[in-house]
This record gives C-alpha cells, sequence and structure tokens, in this order.
C-alpha cells in the first residue's frame, strides 16, 4: 500500500513514542513527492502504523479530538480508508 502523508504527519509518526524499528524503516526509505512523503507498506506495516496513530488519538470529555493529537486521527481514517488496506 502506498500512503502519502504531509511533513507534519511524517513528524507526527516519526516523533511518536514506542516508534517500532519496522516503522522507523519505513520512514528512512519514504520517497519524497514534492511536498509529501509516500510510505511504501505492507499490510503489516499499515497494521502497526495504524496501531500506533490510534494510541496517540486523544479526546476531551465530550469524545472530541484534542488539537494536538488531530494529525494521527487524520492518519488512522487515511489508512482504514485507503482502497488497499
Amino acid at each position: 500500500m502506498d500512503l502519502a502523508v504531509t511533513p507534519a504527519q511524517y513528524d507526527a509518526i516519526r516523533g511518536a513514542r514506542h516508534l517500532p524499528d519496522v516503522l522507523r524503516s519505513v520512514l528512512d526509505t519514504a520517497l519524497r513527492r514534492g511536498d509529501d512523503y509516500l510510505l511504501r507498506l505492507s499490510y503489516e506495516e499499515a497494521t502497526a502504523l495504524n496501531e500506533l496513530c490510534a494510541w496517540n488519538v486523544h479526546t476531551d470529555s465530550s469524545g472530541t479530538v484534542k488539537p494536538e493529537s488531530r494529525v494521527f486521527d487524520e492518519l488512522v481514517r487515511a489508512i482504514l480508508t485507503h482502497p488497499d488496506y
């Protein structure tokens, strides 16, 4: 699966706590496409990225995603709705 991510999303993934080596490797080999990055992910890598991002989505008491974790929420949605996932 090829997943285009913005620089902000790329930086958020890279800065996430407990980044698995398998995802670090994906980030290290990402292709630049203009301003964005193209991540080439196997199904297992996409699942690992989805889980990592989901762990970093935090909501307030009303269930609204907090602004500081919106980037992770966007990534979860992008992975789950990707046609190759």
